[in-house]
């Protein structure tokens, strides 16, 4: 088969399962581009592969009208079998269910440390009769944050079941089981004993490395995993799926087998593999290849590596096309690509010299992706992968199989390995979070379509001038770093601003970039309001809104520094997470309203910009300051003694012919007082007041203001009714477009001297 014909049909079908879900001009730029190469490439077959794009596309639109639940949304009685390790976070536990219809996952809250002990008992294959309530997965809320729903529906699932009881008693185990739920469940007694023998840490590092499963890693080694651009290590992939063939070839061949019988049993021990490791689309394209290869050696035919991985590429997208909006998958076929297509580059005998090309091709080409999803690179990722890909394939990973092997057969065995295994896995992942630490990460943002396109092409440069001239020059990275370059100005270089709104649910967090980017300003950090819990209660690790929403906001967009980082009030909801961003982020001043009663959190606050270093000035009403076409006055506080909420700093920003009038919590007393002394304020955009609270938003301070529009930032389900019915009936009544985060997700409003554009998740 002609390796060019089988590379372009995997590459239309997976442009065509895109095209499925999004048309962009950059698409179709894309598709023009290919298809002027397929007439020169391929001439006569041109067809048979421009035909793959149009099927795939039908195909997928077919998959997706297939791809709905069949359960009513009233249904309330279910009866299945438990389908994935029961995780408990504190007091909650979550599964995957599956019935004999479709699989839900499972989420119930636990009421007592009785009853969390007793659930900790489920496992994989137990059969459980629930009674509860379907609930929709949650929409995207935000522009730099995961989309579960689609993530749950790229999976089939569609419905969340909170059970209103789990029971061990309503759970039977079922004897019924078929292969593949005995090799489930093997794996699951295989994790936990791990888990039971070993730190958290190290027992994750392994289950990570053997069994595929990532859950108990603690979060910062996870993260530094994936600062340094490390986290395919611990993607079970093609190299575990190497190794083990190799070590039971040699096991085989050891044991007097003919080469054909062992390969014949390796192929049939790799849909085992499959299973054991968790089935992720990175262990199953490496298995189907294993797979394949393997049979065409035995049957003593030749094959092209890439023409197998495009047929492996197809197979996959025809089972499921979601496939293709997988991360994994992304980045596993990309790379083995990219590896088996630069293969005349490899010519060298040396081992380190081998293994720095190997390393710089997959950092070079996973560069835009890794930009993609998490904004940011590190520039220590080269040489850490040079020398953590031999030490986690010889080492750990070996080590991390011994050790497993020992727990299930010799357990006894596992009191003397414990203290040298956790020196070397904990060892390994505090240098990493050592190294993650010293300066050296190049923050970009989220690429556009345009710059995505264009990292590519210098990507492909580079190789071609490599390939052609047969030797590496730096010289050829010239187009790749000026496309850095361009991503890095482009923000100085754009005259326009922007106002996002970012959902924090129940909280405030609002992010102002200047045009030409001079300055940018954060206006409070939402934060997570913490509630007295029991020791049982208490969560592995608490959810925290502003590292896990404003901080990928900031670097989504961008932004490396914040000019000033500006606290309306010291609320746990509007200023919770400050701490947090003065100790992992760059502040050059720090607002703070002023305030003779400061609050524990505000006196908090205060110590940690003295200790971090971070200049601080305090607004009053009539401050006031700008930037060429940009203007900020402080309305609010006065010198007036009032309540916490009723001295929130509200600040009026012009953009442009914009006004925005942030108002923070303040609440009718203060807008009476604000009333009396800016008789003439205007705006047309108006953030509403403590949320939508009934307390604020008058009709004397609507009437004044006369916005076009209003932002309310409030929690979806809050327990406080926020927006109150009377606040919404003021606004409609005045004809003001009205936005919520609840309801809209991130909002963000773009300045130009031309007008304003209004663009929001949903």
């Amino acid at each position: 088969m002609n390796h060019r014909l089988a590379v372009l049909s995997a590459l239309f079908a997976l442009i065509g399962v895109w095209f499925s879900k999004m048309i962009s001009v950059t698409g179709i730029v894309l598709i023009t581009f290919l298809v002027i190469v397929i007439i020169f490439q391929l001439k006569r077959k041109t067809i048979v592969v421009l035909m793959v794009l149009p099927l795939f596309f039908l195909y997928t639109q077919w998959y997706e009208q297939k791809n709905t639940s069949i359960f009513p949304p009233h249904m309330t009685d279910f009866q299945g079998t438990i389908e994935t390790i029961p995780k408990i976070n504190g007091k909650v536990i979550s599964f995957q269910y599956k019935t004999s219809r479709e699989i839900l996952v499972v989420r119930y809250k636990m009421n007592s440390a009785a009853e969390k002990r007793s659930l900790k008992k489920l496992e994989i294959g137990t059969y459980c009769f629930l009674n509860g309530t379907l609930k929709e997965p949650e929409p995207r809320s935000h522009y730099y944050g995961m989309n579960y729903r689609e993530f749950l529906h790229n999976k089939n699932i569609h419905w969340i079941l909170e059970p209103s009881q789990v029971d061990t008693g309503s759970c039977v185990k079922d004897n019924k089981k078929s292969l593949i739920s005995r090799i489930k469940i093997w794996r699951s007694k295989s994790i936990k004993q791990l888990e039971a023998h070993f730190t958290q840490n190290t027992a994750g590092l392994m289950n990570a490395l053997v069994f595929g499963y990532r859950e108990k890693i603690e979060t910062e080694t996870l993260e530094s995993y994936q600062k340094l651009g490390l986290t395919h290590l611990l993607a079970v992939s093609g190299f575990n799926v190497g190794i083990v063939s190799y070590f039971l070839y040699l096991l085989f061949v050891r044991l007097g087998m003919v080469k054909e019988l062992a390969y014949v049993l390796i192929a049939n021990f790799l849909p085992v593999y499959i299973i054991l490791t968790g089935g992720e689309s990175s262990i199953v394209r490496a298995g189907i290849m294993g797979m394949l290869a393997l049979c065409f050696i035995v049957f003593q035919k030749k094959i092209s590596p890439v023409v197998l991985l495009s047929i492996v590429c197809i197979t996959m997208l025809l089972w499921n096309p979601l496939y293709a909006f997988d991360l994994g998958f992304q980045l596993s076929f990309l790379m083995t690509f990219v590896l088996i297509t630069s293969i005349s580059l490899f010519k060298t005998t040396s081992n380190t010299h081998l293994l720095m090309i190997t390393s710089f091709i997959c950092s070079l080409f996973s560069f835009p992706i890794i930009l993609y999803h998490f904004f940011e690179f590190s520039i220590w990722s080269l040489p850490i992968n040079i020398l953590y890909i031999p030490f986690v394939s010889l080492v750990l990973f070996p080590v991390a199989i011994v050790v497993a092997a020992v727990a299930h057969f010799i357990p006894s065995v596992l009191y003397v390995l414990k203290i040298p295994v956790q020196f070397l896995f904990e060892g390994s992942a505090s240098i990493l979070e050592m190294v993650q630490k010293i300066n050296g990460t190049l923050l970009l943002g989220r690429p556009s379509p345009w710059l995505f396109l264009l990292y590519f092409l210098a990507i492909l440069y580079v190789f071609y001038e490599w390939e052609r001239k047969d030797r590496f020059q730096l010289r050829y990275c010239i187009p790749f770093i000026l496309v850095i370059m361009l991503q890095a100005c482009f923000p100085y270089l754009n005259p326009s601003a922007k106002v996002s709104f970012i959902n924090v649910g129940q909280g405030d967090s609002i992010l102002i970039e200047l045009p030409f980017r001079k300055a940018v300003y954060l206006i409070d950090t939402g934060g997570t309001i913490a509630f007295d819990k029991e020791e049982w209660e208490v969560a592995d690790e608490e959810y925290d809104v502003t590292k896990k929403v404003v901080l990928p906001f900031l670097k989504g967009r961008g932004i490396r520094r914040l000019d000033g980082l500006i606290l309306s009030h010291a609320d746990m909801d509007h200023a919770g997470g400050t701490e947090f961003i003065l100790k992992n982020f760059p502040v050059g001043t720090l607002y703070l309203p002023e305030n003779k009663n400061l609050s524990e959190l505000g006196i908090e606050i205060i110590e940690s910009a003295k200790q971090n270093g971070i200049q601080m000035s305090y607004l009053r009403k009539g401050m006031q300051w700008g930037i060429d076409n940009s203007q900020f006055l402080v309305l609010h506080p006065s010198e007036k003694n009032s309540s916490a909420n009723n001295r929130s700093v509200v600040l009026w920003v012009k953009l442009y012919k914009t006004s925005f009038l942030l108002t923070g919590d303040i609440e009718k007393e203060a807008e009476h007082e604000i009333i009396n002394h800016f008789s003439r304020l205007k705006a047309d955009v108006l953030k509403i007041a403590h949320h939508g609270s009934a307390t604020s938003t008058t009709n004397q301070f609507l009437e004044l203001t006369e916005p076009r529009f209003a932002i309310i930032s409030s929690g979806r389900n809050n327990i406080y009714g926020h927006p109150a019915k009377e606040v919404m009936n003021r606004l409609k009544e005045k004809k003001v477009t009205i936005y919520r985060t609840d309801e809209n997700g991130d909002i963000i409003f773009e300045v130009a001297k031309s007008g304003l554009k209004l663009h929001s998740v949903q």
